[in-house]
């Protein structure tokens, strides 16, 4: 079974913010594939279903996003699945918008998620799907600036890239990890 956690932070105030965008992409995986996220446990909401014809849990945690280790452990220890089966989708201010970046393990790039997640489970060797946010001149204030919302500009391409980040879930299901990073890894998203 493939755990896919997408990172977000809780609560309506939170939903169209930039830190989302792990939670906008699993909300559009569910949308597409029939998966209801609506059982709460483990400190997250998930949804069980089939993806490709194989079993996929999809995860959103209400830790807020820089406790997301929290609820990612509890899963990782009751279903005592292996970490090459784990997926963590996020926002990455470091990568320009319109990209998508699938890395295949590694340290957490300074996202306080990643970083939890990490930390917590004491390893660092899991597939991620990093959702470019770019930083547009925003260097100052990173914390006012992830959970401000997208631009009118941004938000039609944004459907886009959340479109090939289903498409990448999909490939790393069927195909794996090394494959979906030579497919999107160059890839902009116009």
């Amino acid at each position: 079974m493939k755990i896919i956690v997408g990172l977000g932070n809780p609560g309506s105030k939170f939903e169209k913010n930039r830190h989302n965008a792990g939670f906008m992409a699993l909300d559009r995986v569910a949308e597409k594939t029939g998966i209801n996220i609506k059982t709460k446990k483990f400190d997250s909401i998930i949804g069980r279903g089939l993806i490709e014809k194989n079993e996929v849990l999809l995860v959103k945690p209400q830790t807020f996003v820089n406790l997301s280790g929290q609820a990612v452990s509890k899963l990782i220890n009751f279903y005592k699945a292996d970490l090459e089966n784990l997926v963590v989708i996020h926002d990455d201010a470091d990568i320009e918008f319109g990209k998508i970046k699938v890395k295949k393990n590694g340290k957490s790039g300074g996202h306080n998620g990643m970083k939890s997640i990490i930390d917590t489970l004491g390893n660092e060797n899991f597939s991620r799907i990093r959702i470019g946010i770019g930083r547009n001149g925003h260097y100052e204030d990173l914390k006012k600036f992830v959970l401000s919302g997208f631009d009118k500009l941004e938000v039609n391409k944004f459907d886009k890239i959340l479109s090939k980040v289903i498409e990448a879930i999909i490939m790393i299901i069927r195909d794996g990890v090394d494959k979906a990073m030579n497919a999107f890894n160059a890839l902009v998203i116009a």
